[in-house]
């Protein structure tokens, strides 16, 4: 069931008491309530008054986590005062691309009215740390490292729904070319474990789009990721920034290294 929460928020029920909440038809977040506590995964780029929605879904007291540290997934955190997120992800590189100019350039670029983003307030950068774990009261929900998008990438997996979330790891469009992320090589062992609890019948969620990450989708990427690595190897593509297979395919993996 689909919820209009206001003029740039709708929420999709995706498991009991569980919420994919989607800014602008652009970047999603993940409201994981609990009996006690409730779970923020991601706060998009800050259109609007996400803690406003939020508080329409649960009158639970919210903590806030971060996949990544990227505008188009922090850009709300200063509403909820402070938030968790993987130390690495604090690097100078991740705080100029969350500079208020990108976002703004963001929302523009996806059709989103970018005089909606209210001036940030202040927020406290919490760490995050893999294997760390958050209590809801009657679901717990685990923090795994997944590097790849980020050098501190985290998805966060819930056994209670079985679900996992993974920000932008394991998205069908790949970037793996921005400033701050890791080497394709890096990145396999973050995507093998996210397959893991996909082969294991988790579903998976990721940062944008309609946000379900299908099992054949993972599965494809990281073969191309694989394929790429070594025809890197081969000489047979550039070894500096490409794109494989083809800019505007279904699949594709923008990268830098490997």
């Amino acid at each position: 069931m689909l919820r209009t929460l206001d003029d740039y928020h709708t929420a999709e029920d995706i498991a009991p008491n569980t919420w994919r909440i989607d800014e602008n038809h652009f970047s999603n977040c993940y409201l994981l309530e609990g009996s006690e506590r409730a779970l923020l995964i991601d706060a998009a780029c800050g259109v609007g008054d996400l803690r406003a929605c939020v508080e329409e879904l649960t009158d639970k007291p919210v903590i806030a986590v971060a996949t990544h540290r990227h505008p188009d997934h922090v850009g709300a955190m200063w509403r909820f005062g402070s938030y968790a997120v993987n130390p690495a992800d604090n690097a100078l590189v991740y705080s100029f691309l969350c500079l208020p100019a990108f976002t703004r350039l963001l929302v523009k670029k996806s059709g989103g009215d970018a005089s909606a983003i209210a001036k940030q307030g202040r927020v406290s950068a919490l760490p995050l740390r893999d294997g760390q774990s958050f209590s809801l009261g009657d679901r717990t929900v685990l923090a795994r490292s997944t590097p790849g998008h980020t050098a501190g990438s985290m998805s966060f997996v819930d056994e209670k729904e079985r679900l996992i979330v993974t920000g932008d790891e394991m998205n069908p469009d790949l970037w793996m070319h921005l400033p701050g992320c890791t080497s394709l090589t890096v990145w396999q062992s973050g995507a093998d474990l996210i397959l893991g609890y996909l082969e294991r019948g988790y579903a998976g969620w990721y940062g944008h789009g309609d946000g379900r990450q299908s099992l054949d989708q993972a599965r494809e990427t990281r073969r191309l990721v694989s394929e790429v690595i070594e025809k890197c190897k081969r000489h047979e593509l550039g070894r500096g920034r490409g794109c494989y297979p083809a800019e505007g395919g279904s699949l594709v993996i923008r990268y830098r290294r490997i």
